[in-house]
């Protein structure tokens, strides 16, 4: 049997177009492909914090209302929500291309810590939109999403589990220019918010990211975390909510892992045989 990461492999070595759904966890992920590249993702719609317009209202581009009007405007066949976002000038075509291109990487990482699930590849030319993003290897992706997979449980145990608040501390002195780039975006975005979902959406980064950059400011003495102090059921429930995610980040792990190195034996064994 093939898993994920074998699948987005041979979509990409094949230079194939079409749709790739994967489902697993109750839900249906569908990766759009030009050529053997990602150009786009249709997140379930019961997922509603990786559709593009409420990660778009959570960075601070669109009010509710305004969301909600939007919404109400599309229609089968019409225009999506991106290409009308762009002609009204609520966001430029670079942010919208940032945004795309993070709804694309935390889909993925999702899809990684399935671990069971169905896959169905449907043939057909896909022209990436004027509007839209970049293509993008899912080679480079399936790296990133790699490395989610070995660190963010590290990095996620430095914090409360559960709901937090992050707060930069009083009195203390930064100089931006000391940061990493993605230090540098997330402290200015919390500005913005106190909320860890709303400073990443902000920042434009994947949840792994913000963690980790989250880690380096609290490292340097910047920021405060306090406990979000949640109703108990809530609390509770978050808890279990991400004991689950380091359980599926666990196995998703495994399975790349195991898929890397069968790509190794492959490449290994192609190797020996040329040269004899």
């Amino acid at each position: 049997d093939f898993g994920i990461p074998d699948i987005f492999q041979l979509v990409s070595s094949q230079g194939k177009s079409g749709s790739l759904a994967i489902s697993g966890n109750d839900r249906v992920t569908i990766f759009l492909f030009s050529e053997g590249r990602i150009v786009d993702v249709q997140p379930d719609r019961r997922e509603s914090g990786s559709l593009l317009g409420t990660m778009l209202r959570d960075a601070g581009f669109l009010t509710d209302s305004d969301l909600k009007r939007i919404l109400s405007s599309l229609g089968p066949g019409g225009k999506k929500i991106g290409e009308i976002l762009v002609e009204k000038g609520k966001v430029s075509k670079e942010v919208l291309n940032r945004y795309l291109i993070l709804q694309i990487k935390e889909c993925l990482f999702d899809v990684l810590t399935f671990r069971e699930g169905e896959y169905r590849f449907e043939g057909f030319t896909v022209r990436p939109a004027a509007w839209g993003g970049e293509a993008i290897r899912p080679d480079v992706l399936l790296m990133e999403g790699m490395q989610f997979l070995d660190e963010y449980p590290i990095y996620r145990q430095k914090f409360p589990p559960g709901a937090f608040r992050v707060h930069r501390r009083k009195g203390e002195r930064a100089d931006p220019f000391a940061f990493s780039e993605m230090e540098r975006i997330l402290w200015k975005a919390l500005e913005f918010s106190e909320e860890p979902e709303r400073v990443f959406r902000k920042a434009c980064l994947t949840g792994f990211e913000g963690i980790k950059a989250f880690s380096a400011l609290k490292e340097r003495g910047l920021i405060d975390i306090v406990s979000a102090e949640p109703q108990e059921a809530d609390g509770a429930q978050r808890i279990r909510q991400e004991l689950l995610l380091l359980r599926r980040i666990a196995w998703g792990k495994a399975v790349l892992w195991a898929a890397a190195a069968a790509v190794m034996v492959l490449w290994i064994r192609g190797t020996f045989l040329s040269s004899s």
